[in-house]
């Protein structure tokens, strides 16, 4: 009979172990998301856009440009940055 209750005990603290692993499992990792490279846009599509759009663009891409200058120059800036 006590070793009834013995193996009980014992399958009881094994059980609780389990469980305790299992909410304690590592959590799984996403491999990190691929950064697409964006080509810059072509002379001519930057040609497409508005001033406004150009301005906007040389904003995001931390390209400083002569905003009072023609959207020539603005053209011209952010082609020939790298």
């Amino acid at each position: 009979m006590e070793y009834i209750i013995i193996a009980l005990v014992v399958i009881a603290v094994g059980y609780s172990f389990l469980k305790k692993d299992d909410k304690k499992s590592a959590p799984v990792k996403k491999a990190p998301a691929k950064k697409s490279v964006k080509k810059a846009p072509s002379v001519a599509e930057l040609k497409k856009l508005t001033k406004v759009q150009l301005l906007e663009h040389a904003d995001k891409n931390n390209i400083k440009v002569k905003r009072s200058g023609s959207k020539a120059e603005v053209v011209k800036t952010i082609a020939s940055h790298k």
